[in-house]
């Protein structure tokens, strides 16, 4: 599934589609994985380009079992956990990308 773009932030990965999961809950965790993702390939190839064109939300949901922390189907992970460690990763790029 394509990703579609935020027109505020063209590189910024995008709310979830209510068509990817159930509950803004998952969206929103797929959403984090999506950023994790980016932001690891982005580390890993030192790239300082948007990459969001690179990725599909089946390879966020492809992910899953590497972030999952619960065999419960409505709580497979933990959002905030996600969100913190998606933020430090940008956050790592910013800095390799500012020197």
């Amino acid at each position: 599934m394509a990703i579609a773009r935020d027109e505020a932030d063209a590189c910024r990965a995008p709310k979830a589609s209510a068509d990817l999961a159930e509950t803004a809950y998952l969206r929103n965790g797929y959403r984090a994985i999506l950023r994790i993702l980016i932001a690891e390939e982005a580390l890993a190839s030192e790239t300082c380009t948007c990459l969001l064109d690179q990725f599909t939300w089946d390879q966020a949901l492809d992910a899953l079992p590497r972030f999952q922390t619960s065999d419960n189907p409505r709580l497979p992970f933990k959002v905030l956990d996600l969100y913190a460690q998606a933020d430090a990763l940008e956050a790592q790029v910013v800095e390799a990308c500012a020197e």
